[in-house]
């Protein structure tokens, strides 16, 4: 992105609400609070009832149907269970794992995992069709949005009431449901950590310790992402005044910088590195991995070192290439 587009991803974020054009009307797309997810549930209860009420079935009711027929089985249920639990433990591992090489073939097999686990999902609903659940969940996200669009800056008058958008086209209803989604995907985390990084917000990061202070309003009312702007810049703020060796480069990478602090919290407990004579060695190393474990360390490729060896290293040999 560029800086432009970060800027207005503050603005955006610090006015509360993303204004639209709709019919040549200018519309406030109000962003979320807390307090108004509390109405997602009251809407899902309201229309899952509605598609009983008509006869459309549960998920649990097609799924046994689909037992019935062989076109779904338990063994498929547990395949899917089987790829959560080895994508957690994944992730798990990623986030332990000591070498920046080490996290990026962990990084590979996630989003290998995921493609399968994906595919699982996409078939599974596929086969299920509409079921009351996802009837609920669709209109209950519809009526969501049309609880969110505004008329006034304020956020205080609704565009739309039940009637007026009950009596909108399907793709009128669709151009707003596009509109959060595109809104949603914009200020997702990892741009409001950048945004968080970039120079031009150097002024703010320090000042959100107190985050009703900073915004001048009680944090029950603050947006979603007014409050992970805050949290954000706090967390990076006390990186940068307890790791003061982030190298220069990463500091406007949000993923380098937790990893880099991650690594250096491990660090210690690591004993493929041997620091005990003023040098060391890392077997395996990228460039990467040796500014995040010891900048002065030289990195070792042991096959290329028994080559040299004549295809036999013996203990001396290991102690020597060791330093």
């Amino acid at each position: 992105m560029t800086e432009e587009e970060y800027i207005g991803i503050v603005g955006e974020i610090f006015d509360g609400y993303t204004d639209i054009t709709f019919q040549g009307k200018t519309v406030y797309i109000k962003h979320f609070s807390i307090r108004d997810q509390r109405y997602i549930h009251r809407f899902y209860n309201k229309y899952k009832s509605i598609a009983e009420s008509k006869g459309i079935p549960s998920e649990k009711e097609m799924l046994n149907s689909l037992r019935k027929d062989g076109l779904w089985s338990d063994d498929d249920d547990r395949k899917i269970i089987d790829l959560e639990q080895e994508l957690e433990g994944l992730r798990s591992s990623k986030r332990l794992s000591f070498l920046p090489s080490q996290k990026k073939h962990i990084q590979d097999t996630i989003e290998l995992k995921s493609r399968e686990l994906n595919f699982l999902f996409g078939k599974k609903l596929e086969l299920v069709g509409k079921t009351s659940e996802r009837y609920g969940s669709q209109r209950s996200n519809e009526e969501f949005i049309r609880y969110l669009i505004y008329s006034d800056q304020q956020c205080s008058r609704h565009f739309f009431d039940d009637e007026e958008f009950s009596d909108l086209s399907e793709e009128e209803v669709e151009f707003f449901v596009k509109e959060n989604d595109a809104i949603t995907k914009r200020l997702n985390e990892l741009n409001i950590q950048h945004v968080v990084l970039r120079d031009f917000f150097n002024m703010y990061i320090s000042q959100t310790e107190d985050v009703s202070a900073f915004y001048g309003k009680p944090i029950i009312e603050l947006s979603i992402y007014q409050l992970k702007l805050a949290i954000y810049a706090k967390i990076f703020f006390n990186m940068f005044q307890y790791h003061e060796d982030i190298p220069e480069r990463m500091k406007h990478d949000p993923e380098a910088i937790f990893d880099f602090v991650e690594r250096k919290k491990n660090n210690s407990s690591k004993s493929n590195v041997n620091t005990e004579k003023g040098a060391s060695a890392v077997f395996g190393a990228t460039k990467e991995d040796l500014e995040i474990i010891d900048p002065n360390a030289r990195t070792v490729n042991l096959s290329d070192e028994i080559n040299k060896k004549g295809g036999v290293m013996n203990m001396d040999d290991l102690i020597e290439l060791m330093g």
